[in-house]
């Protein structure tokens, strides 16, 4: 290469010639190993250039040329900056985000011998500039060598430029070109100045806001990684995707949203995801952690961002989004004074705030999902009817996945529908504040829909559901006790009777005579024997504490399981049992009378069939299509240790169609091909059955 300069005379600029290598990235850090960002192909997230979804978690430093990079005074720690860009990474941070306020904002004499060299631009641009770029040039640096995308503003702070006249177009323009040739070969997203869409709250009209303007159109430009222009939004309040003045503009690139309150509006969130053309949000800045809200408060905000479709979100910690350097008792030493000494916040203290622990379980929970194909639900009564719609948050992977956010008071939650008919889910809580998951177990939605069951405490809970069985796979003939004839031992009005329960709508129910608990039934008659292994209840308000499930042998009731809290929904299995009726009897419960929602009884096909003492199998579930000269079928099957094992074909019903292969395999990986003949066509499982008790195997695959 070779340089050439607008003054030939400068002997330091033009005529330098040199040799530049490049070599392919060999680290682990994402942001150089997937490459940089751009936004996805369907307008909705941040993407590396090689299609890996970027998963935005940011933590907010406005003050970042005030941040002491080589010194501290918290015990142990050498640097400042350092110490928290480091424990961000170890939480699983993807952003570091920054705004180039230059000279604090008051908070002391700020001319003590530790204070960070900056940059003076209102009075023109020279070389007493260059120790203040030197000072952000190394944290630029370090940033990018912990792996973390820097979202940062450019140039000065966002109200400068409308207070001194030496900031035009012409001057903000050459400023970008420098600010861009100096950090645009770093990882970043260019974000222009704090709260500048629309125009700071009227700071700016449409004249001087073409000083922005001007930033935007440089960086488009100037930049060749072509990296995304996300302009910092003033607050929800003014601001919002409808009324913003970057939209049109080619170097808008996305929605950098201020979110204040509780985010309860959800035609704010609508109006964004809605937006024509589609662009990426992510909620840039929230309220921060004890300064305006409290941990709860703060973790909250991550949820709700991502279930209303913002793939990302800006945390701040109080302490060090203002930088709030002096210890309590201490001269002042603030990067910005602005509710101090109110909401005073040693810095160390703010980097160490548990809340910043917990979001590393919300990075954790969400990156184990497919996060950018969960589609937002808002209030769309196709896909649930909450207790509390504003405060109850859906967003689903079509039918697949199900995630729900609950932030109300209580411990209410709703109804989940649109799921997969016949189909068999699993279903957990998720504790955002200790990462913990609960299982909810197996359970089998009752014409579509779902009662949720109460959450476990009155605070936020996660509720995530995924669909684990295939249409037709969980139970042979469906729910038996559909189309029926029903008894109870009392009702409590001649609207709430036995029919209810059983009637695929969560929307009624049976309920028990005022004030009976004790000896209460509710009962299904088949009309004939039937086999039975599973029930499934919904009640309402957690009120039972012990039940039996009983069938009628045609002498007498039997006891096929009996339990003491009823999990909504949740599928109770049991050995298998025959009887003309079947009905719950209430044993004890904790106020007032029953009431039951659905009884779902099923005869499901076993998923441990097998013989011998210990038998195992993994079912396998595919579709045959060939009704005449059939075809060959692949069966892969993984055995943990070498045994005996019996590989067979059965139909929905248990029954066996066929065998498979049998014999004595060494351990490791088979596979088998089989001819399904003149097999019907239809669905089949495939198991394997073992007869000892420390062999596992799997059918792996199995396919035509």
């Amino acid at each position: 290469m070779k340089t050439s300069a607008t003054n030939p005379s400068d002997a330091g600029l033009d005529g330098i010639t040199a040799t530049v290598a490049c070599s392919p990235y060999a680290g682990e850090l994402a942001i150089y190993k997937h490459g940089f960002l751009t936004v996805s192909p369907d307008g909705r997230y941040l993407m590396h250039r090689d299609g890996t979804p970027f998963f935005y978690l940011g933590d907010t430093h406005w003050i970042l040329p005030h941040e002491r990079f080589s010194t501290s005074n918290a015990p142990g720690v050498a640097s400042q900056f350092k110490y928290v860009v480091d424990k961000r990474v170890s939480q699983g941070f993807t952003v570091y985000q920054s705004e180039p306020i230059w000279q604090p904002h008051g908070g002391g004499a700020h001319n003590g011998a530790d204070e960070e060299k900056v940059a003076n631009l209102t009075d023109g641009f020279s070389a007493s500039d260059l120790p203040g770029f030197a000072n952000l040039d190394r944290k630029f640096k370090y940033i990018a060598d912990k792996g973390l995308l820097h979202a940062n503003a450019e140039c000065e702070w966002g109200a400068n430029p409308v207070k001194y006249p030496i900031y035009t177009p012409a001057y903000m323009t050459r400023l970008t070109r420098y600010w861009v040739a100096r950090y645009g070969a770093y990882p970043v997203m260019w974000t222009i100045a704090q709260e500048i869409d629309k125009n700071q709250y009227n700071a700016y009209n449409e004249t001087t806001m073409e000083k922005w303007y001007a930033v935007g159109q440089a960086i488009e430009e100037l930049d060749e990684y072509k990296q995304p222009i996300l302009p910092h939004m003033e607050n929800t309040g003014n601001t919002v995707a409808a009324n913003s003045s970057w939209k049109q503009r080619s170097y808008h690139h996305g929605w950098a949203v201020q979110w204040q309150g509780q985010m309860e509006d959800l035609s704010v969130a609508k109006g964004f995801w809605n937006a024509v053309p589609t662009k990426p949000s992510l909620l840039y800045e929230a309220p921060y952690d004890q300064f305006w809200v409290d941990s709860r408060g703060s973790l909250g905000f991550a949820y709700k961002a991502f279930q209303l479709g913002m793939y990302g979100y800006g945390y701040g910690a109080s302490g060090v989004w203002n930088d709030i350097y002096s210890k309590q008792g201490e001269a002042a030493d603030y990067g910005t004074e602005y509710e101090m000494p109110n909401r005073y916040l040693w810095w160390y203290m703010g980097a160490n705030l548990e809340t910043g622990n917990q979001l590393t379980h919300f990075h954790d929970f969400y990156t184990r999902l497919q996060w950018w194909k969960l589609i937002p639900r808002f209030d769309d009564a196709a896909w649930s009817s909450f207790d509390d719609k504003a405060r109850s948050l859906l967003s689903s992977d079509g039918k697949e996945v199900f995630v729900v956010f609950f932030w109300s008071d209580g411990t209410g939650t709703g109804s989940l529908v649109n799921f997969t008919a016949n189909a068999l889910h699993t279903a957990q809580w998720f504790n955002p504040r200790t990462g913990a998951y609960t299982a909810l177990g197996e359970f089998y939605p009752i014409a579509t829909r779902w009662r949720l069951p109460n959450r476990p405490t009155a605070e936020d809970w996660v509720l995530l559901v995924k669909k684990s069985g295939n249409v037709d796979t969980v139970a042979a003939g469906g729910n038996l006790a559909l189309g029926k004839t029903y008894r109870s031992s009392s009702d409590f009005t001649a609207s709430q009777t036995a029919p209810n329960a059983f009637d695929s709508n969560d929307s009624t129910d049976w309920q028990a005579a005022e004030g009976r608990f004790a000896g209460e039934w509710l009962e299904v008659d088949f009309g004939g024997n039937q086999a039975f292994n599973t029930v499934a209840l919904t009640e309402y308000g957690n009120r039972t504490t012990g039940y039996r499930v009983e069938y009628w042998s045609g002498a007498a009731w039997h006891v096929a399981y009996a339990g003491s809290m009823i999990t909504n929904g949740q599928l109770i299995s049991f050995p298998s049992v025959t009887g003309s009726k079947a009905r719950i009897y209430f044993v004890s419960g904790l106020a007032h009378q029953p009431i039951i929602y659905e009884f779902g009884i099923f005869n499901r096909i076993s998923t441990r069939m097998g013989f011998g003492k210990a038998a195992s199998s993994n079912p396998v579930r595919f579709h045959v299509s060939g009704t005449g000269k059939g075809g060959a079928i692949r069966f892969a099957l993984m055995l943990d240790a070498p045994g005996y094992a019996e590989i067979k074909l059965v139909d929905l019903r248990g029954k066996s169609v066929a065998r498979i292969g049998s014999g004595w395999y060494p351990a490791g990986r088979h596979e088998i091909e089989w001819n399904a003949g003149r097999l019907p066509k239809g669905f089949y499982f495939a198991t394997v059955e073992l007869p000892g008790p420390f062999l596992r195997a799997k059918v792996l695959s199995a396919t035509q």
